[in-house]
């Protein structure tokens, strides 16, 4: 491994430790203290960096919380597009939600922390919402490419998605209201439900 190399695996290592502890620092405040409470600059404060730093990372205080950037929504649409032929949508959407609340960058107790908050802070609902919009245009558009289907030329890739995401928010109630089972369980059950009627994805 070349010097250069060398220097760019460590650049990425910080970058995702500095990541990681704005995250982790985050879901740790909300949950001792309720969202509404927590300022960004609690935030920095608790990971160890400057504000500055912090929107270097995050653009606002739910996206710490939720651990969700740019570079995130552009890997899942990635995800979509170039999934094997084989792995219909709805596999792709449970896929994501997975590797989400399940992500080996995560040790298990930032994972069951990230789990409490999403699932027991109500106030980030209106984050959640915007967090769906968002990934369900990106996939929508990243699924219409990969089925060679012009943007908005057929209702079938949007209603995929969005009945993916909104089995996933079901799930995520379910939890909320006291149900059994894990995100991913829930989400796998989810989505077997529903391929029995959108897949494959209808074109008409």
């Amino acid at each position: 491994m070349s010097t250069t190399d060398a220097e760019c695996g460590l650049r990425e290592r910080k970058k995702r430790e500095t990541l990681l502890a704005i995250h982790r620092a985050a879901l740790e405040l909300v949950e001792e203290h309720g969202f509404d409470a927590v300022r960004t600059e609690q935030i920095a404060e608790r990971a160890g960096v400057s504000p500055r730093t912090f929107f270097n990372y995050y653009p606002s205080k739910d996206s710490a919380v939720l651990g969700r950037r740019a570079e995130d929504f552009e890997e899942m649409r990635l995800a979509m597009l170039n999934a094997p032929a084989e792995e219909s949508a709805l596999e792709v959407i449970r896929r994501l939600v997975s590797d989400y609340f399940s992500s080996s960058t995560l040790d298990v107790e930032l994972r069951e922390r990230r789990r409490r908050v999403l699932i027991g802070e109500p106030t980030l609902a209106p984050a959640l919402v915007r967090n769906n919009i968002h990934l369900e245009n990106i996939l929508t558009e990243a699924l219409e490419t990969r089925l060679g289907v012009e943007p908005g030329a057929a209702l079938g890739p949007r209603v995929v998605v969005n009945a993916a995401i909104g089995a996933i928010r079901a799930c995520i109630e379910h939890r909320q209201s006291g149900g059994a089972g894990t995100i991913e369980e829930l989400a796998a059950e989810a989505v077997t439900m529903l391929a029995h009627g959108l897949d494959p994805v209808p074109l008409a």
